[in-house]
Formats: structure tokens, sequence, C-alpha cells
């Protein structure tokens, strides 16, 4: 994919495209918190999944390589000034938190995100898998940022994915408001159904979302722009806090 579309949606940027090719056109961003494919085997596991549950529909999307982990840190760690928030399973989570530090970055032992009865199995024969894994990372030169939350537990009304393989739109304000601050500008790589720019529409963060798949891209356009009509639930700043905060 040569070309892509841009549509602009309030504070957010949203780019139809193939990262890989728009990443290195973009400016500098205050965070990064991206949720991409899993691994080969959660990808080839769900959609053989087991006599149980029967066949699965397929996900629509291929899994990561440790080549595209590697290529993703590289480029975040050009274009963040901030933190990486980087969702994952438990294959490639080591591998994740050592590609981050390859590149400078002062990587955190994985925070789980938590989900009880969440039915999804790596097979057909065993114990669900309620965990997911969220590794961040920061650079040394960061400004102080004070005590995170060791992990997060998904609670009442946490059932929101608007696509299979997407994550619910309260852990995602959590991690908008937890790793970024007012008027930052948060990147995503793999933006999906748009539930990180639905969050950073309603914490008011700006925000560039790229996503390669099209019927994805328009659901995150449709999404977004619900949120930013939801006007109330929009923080109202001074304008000199916003000034400070660009700056």
């Amino acid at each position: 994919m040569s070309a892509w579309k841009e549509v602009q949606i309030g504070d957010c940027r949203l780019i139809l495209g193939d990262c890989r090719e728009v990443l290195p056109t973009l400016p500098m961003v205050d965070a990064v918190i991206v949720d991409p494919p899993y691994s080969k085997r959660c990808h080839e596991r769900h959609d053989s999944a087991g006599a149980q549950d029967g066949p699965r529909s397929d996900l629509g999307y291929s899994h990561l390589t440790h080549q595209d982990i590697t290529i993703l840190a590289a480029e975040y760690a050009l274009r963040c000034k901030g933190w990486v928030v980087w969702m994952t399973d438990s294959d490639l989570a080591l591998f994740v938190r050592q590609s981050l530090e390859s590149v400078g970055r002062y990587a955190f032992a994985p925070l789980p995100f938590y989900q009880p009865g969440r039915s999804v199995r790596l097979s057909g024969d065993g114990p669900c898998s309620w965990t997911d894994y969220i590794i961040v990372a920061r650079t040394t030169a960061q400004s102080k940022w004070g005590t995170l939350p060791g992990g997060y537990v998904a609670g009442p009304g946490w059932n929101d994915k608007a696509r299979m393989g997407g994550k619910p739109t309260h852990l995602m304000r959590a991690l908008v408001s937890d790793y970024s601050r007012p008027v930052d500008m948060v990147l995503d790589s793999h933006m999906g159904a748009g539930t990180t720019g639905v969050a950073c529409a309603i914490e008011g963060r700006r925000f560039i979302g790229i996503e390669i798949d099209r019927a994805a891209f328009d659901i995150a356009c449709e999404r977004i722009d619900n949120a930013y009509r939801q006007a109330p639930l929009l923080p109202i700043l001074p304008v000199k806090q916003i000034q400070e905060a660009l700056i």
C-alpha cells in the first residue's frame, strides 16, 4: 500500500494505511498506546479453537513476528518522547520488553490486564486465558510521573469491545489517563476499531491512529465522531493550561 487516506475528526488524525509506511512520516508524539496483533500461537489456536467451542471466525489480521516487534520498537523510540504502552500476550511479552530495552527504553515488568470470566483459550483443552499483558517503557530522561497502577482488572460494563480482539473502552481510558496528560498527542499504530481514539476524545488528548483494514477504519471513524458528539464528557481546560501542555 503506497498511498493512504487521512480523516481529521476533532483532535484525532486517522490514517488508513500500512503503519510500516506511515510511521516514518509522523511527527514526535507524547505517548504510544497500542494493542497490536498477538503471537502466532495465539492466532492459530483462536482460529482452530477446540472441540468444546467449535470453529471460531477468523480474526481478519495476521500475527506479529519478532521482526515486526523489532521494527515497531525502533519506530516508537524515534517518534515518542514519553511512555510506550504495548499490549500483548504471554508468548511475546518478554520479547516486546527486550526490544524496547534494546532501543534505549527502561521497560517495566509486564502489567496484567485481568478479565475474570473470559472464555478465551489458547487451545481447546485447558484453562481459559483471563490475562493479557501490558509492557510499559519510558525514556531515562523522562520527568517524574509518580506511582502508577500495578495492573488493571475488568469490572462490570467492560464488555464493550467493538471488534474481535479489541479492548474495552474503560481500559483504554484508564491507560490514556495514566500514561499521558491533557492535550498530549497519543499514537496508536494499530488502531483497529478506534477504542484508543475514543478514549483520547473523552479524556482530552490529541490522537494519531493508523489502521490498514478499511472496514475497521470506517468503524473507528464513526466511533470517534460519536465520542466527540458527547460534549458533556469532554474535559474543559483553561487556555493557559492548554498552551503550557503544548510547549
